[in-house]
């Protein structure tokens, strides 16, 4: 069990607490905890999640549902879920304490204002998105590499990227035929299967349902559709767009191991007859527990009249399987608004 207490604030804002009471984070931060002294890091046991069993996988044509299968991990895009302590099975003998006493201490020492290595914009440990408090969203957090040449002035906030209310509003059931959430509805693909879970790991979102086909142990393709609260600042269709990118691309629940981005189309389109923006960009990562590069990911942000939301799409195929990285740009041309 994770002991509660005032934590530094997950979004990574210097000098800033916000309180865990055991489930989830606070929505109000501080500057001064009670006790008048920085307090230590959450030790949740939280196993590492390995991604979904294997099944028998549907041929990949798309737009047909299939019956459902074992759940996939509650994290991004198959990746293992980060855990800021110690794992099942460590034995809790002194040497582990002593590494554990030994890590709180550098983290004090050198006034990290986050978890573990955790970067300051992958959101909170369980995913649930809190909001940061009113006086915190102004706040700018710098990212990791946005472009390919790194010419990208755009910069989310910390709200942006954690303070969505990403778990929908209801579940679709077994087999729908089509997901929708942000004002976007797109078919189911044959051989993918929806999960709610999995909507917590996209923190920058509202109310997101993702479908999910296992490409390989801890790493699945996804095609999700959500929505973009105009209150968090995502009011530009571009640059919401950009801020999206570099919100996945920054989480170690989606891209552990991130390494680089390189943008291969970043342009004005066109959803269903709506403005839109997409970026596709190719993103590797140098994770020791997967086969796969990385992902061509597809995010666009379309303008659907809602006057205090845009809807936004993801797409995410493996790199080298051109199955997948083809149907995501199917599944973007098939979305409907409405």
């Amino acid at each position: 069990m994770t002991n509660a207490g005032w934590y530094p604030d997950p979004a990574g804002a210097p000098d800033t607490y916000r309180y865990w009471d055991g489930q989830a984070w606070s929505q109000m931060t501080t500057s001064t905890p009670p006790g008048g002294s920085a307090p230590q890091p959450p030790q949740p046991q939280q196993p590492q999640q390995p991604g979904p069993p294997p099944y028998q996988q549907a041929t990949p044509n798309p737009y047909g549902a299939v019956p459902p299968v074992a759940p996939p991990p509650v994290g991004g895009y198959g990746q293992p879920q980060w855990s800021p302590g110690p794992q099942p099975g460590g034995g809790g003998n002194g040497k582990t304490i002593g590494i554990v006493i030994a890590a709180v201490l550098v983290l004090l020492l050198i006034g990290v204002g986050g978890f573990f290595g955790v970067r300051a914009l992958s959101g909170d440990d369980d995913g649930d998105g809190d909001k940061k408090a009113d006086d915190d969203t102004s706040e700018t957090t710098e990212t990791t590499g946005p472009t390919d040449d790194g010419s990208s002035t755009v910069a989310p906030t910390g709200v942006q990227c954690t303070g969505g209310q990403p778990t929908p509003a209801t579940n679709p059931g077994a087999n729908p035929a089509t997901i929708s959430g942000g004002g976007l509805t797109i078919p189911v693909a044959k051989g993918y299967q929806v999960d709610t879970r999995l909507s917590k790991s996209h923190a920058f979102a509202d109310k997101i349902l993702v479908q999910y086909k296992l490409v390989e142990k801890s790493w699945i393709s996804e095609f999700a559709v959500g929505g973009l609260l105009k209150s968090n600042g995502f009011e530009d269709l571009a640059e919401s767009a950009e801020i999206i990118m570099q919100c996945l691309t920054t989480s170690d629940q989606i891209y552990d191991g991130f390494t680089s981005r390189k943008d291969l189309k970043n342009e004005d389109i066109t959803v269903d007859g709506k403005k839109a923006h997409r970026i596709t960009a190719e993103i590797r990562v140098d994770n020791p527990d997967v086969q796969a590069e990385g992902d061509v990911t597809t995010v666009a942000v379309v303008d659907t009249g809602d006057p205090d939301q845009l809807g936004l799409f993801i797409g995410v195929g493996t790199i080298g399987d051109q199955v997948t990285i083809d149907l995501s740009e199917q599944m973007l041309q098939s979305a409907k608004v409405g």
